[in-house]
């Protein structure tokens, strides 16, 4: 009798753990933009300090009972004059269950000083995004950036 209840509840908890994984939805960004860098004043205004090339993959999981998010990124920091600072390799990941409402994730960075972002120019860079990618460029990013996580 024992032995029929417990492989009746480990039925029931294989089936409600598949029927949590049905209707995944799963979107991926790659992204190539410029955007502006700033930091807090004594006074508590935001001041602009310089701008940041980047390179993007931004992977997002959605379903009923989860949602699951992964960025991966290559950032070029410049100052305001264009003089170059630094590079940050990011990979960030978040999990978020809607059942159990646990959370999780984890921020890794490395710093490197050599600019490592692709498809942005170096002149007339305000506000820059690369709206209308080709499918070619996007898998080039995507090879781009991928290649950079070995470092984390």
């Amino acid at each position: 009798m024992k032995g029929n209840f417990l492989i009746m509840s480990l039925l029931m908890v294989s089936i409600f753990l598949l029927s949590a994984c049905s209707n995944v939805k799963k979107v991926q960004h790659i992204e190539v933009f410029v955007t502006e860098t700033s930091e807090q004043n004594d006074e508590g205004f935001f001041e602009t300090t310089g701008y940041k090339k980047v390179n993007s993959i931004t992977s997002i999981e959605e379903g009923k009972n989860h949602i699951k998010t992964d960025i991966k990124a290559i950032e070029d920091f410049y100052d305001t004059e264009g003089n170059y600072l630094r590079t940050e390799i990011i990979h960030s990941s978040f999990n978020k269950s809607n059942v159990t409402q646990a959370e999780d994730g984890e921020n890794r960075k490395v710093e490197l000083q050599e600019p490592s972002t692709v498809l942005i120019p170096d002149e007339n860079i305000e506000q820059f995004k690369l709206d209308n990618i080709s499918e070619e460029d996007k898998e080039k990013v995507k090879e781009h950036v991928l290649s950079f996580m070995g470092m984390l």
